[in-house]
């Protein structure tokens, strides 16, 4: 008999895998990567928040976060200001650009989400959801 006890994980990584090949393909049309178009959807989201903020919220290296952030910030999709509290911190906010965006950004996750759910009900796909965000919420409170 098989082991098993790889699946979770390899289904785990196909999704991942697979979302940001359909992230990037639909995003390609405003040159952001499924990375550069999941930060502006934040921050989006947020209004404004700060680097670290960006950070935690998306679990990543603060090095990858500040790249993008820059690039982003270069091509006209966010603004950067220090924070006023915190000499040393950053505020990230959207501009025009990036609210132009971000409901095709919107669409295109949504869209992801329908695609890697299309096989369920959609009981189960808020179920699926609900089931994922608790998952996620566990590993990022082991990292406190």
């Amino acid at each position: 008999m098989p082991d098993t006890t790889d699946r979770p994980f390899k289904f785990i990584s196909i999704l991942y895998r697979k979302s940001h090949i359909w992230l990037n393909n639909g995003c390609a049309q405003y040159r952001l990567s499924a990375a550069q178009a999941l930060i502006i959807l934040i921050v989006c989201d947020f209004q404004a928040l700060t680097q670290d903020d960006i950070t935690k919220r998306l679990s990543l290296d603060k090095s990858v976060i500040a790249k993008t952030v820059t690039k982003l910030e270069e091509s006209g999709y966010l603004l950067r200001t220090t924070n006023a509290r915190d000499k040393r911190t950053y505020d990230i906010r959207p501009t025009e650009k990036a609210w132009e965006v971000y409901p095709s950004i919107k669409e295109q996750v949504d869209g992801c989400f329908l695609r890697m759910t299309q096989q369920m009900t959609e009981a189960e796909r808020k179920e699926f959801q609900r089931l994922l965000q608790l998952a996620a919420e566990a590993a990022i409170a082991m990292e406190d």
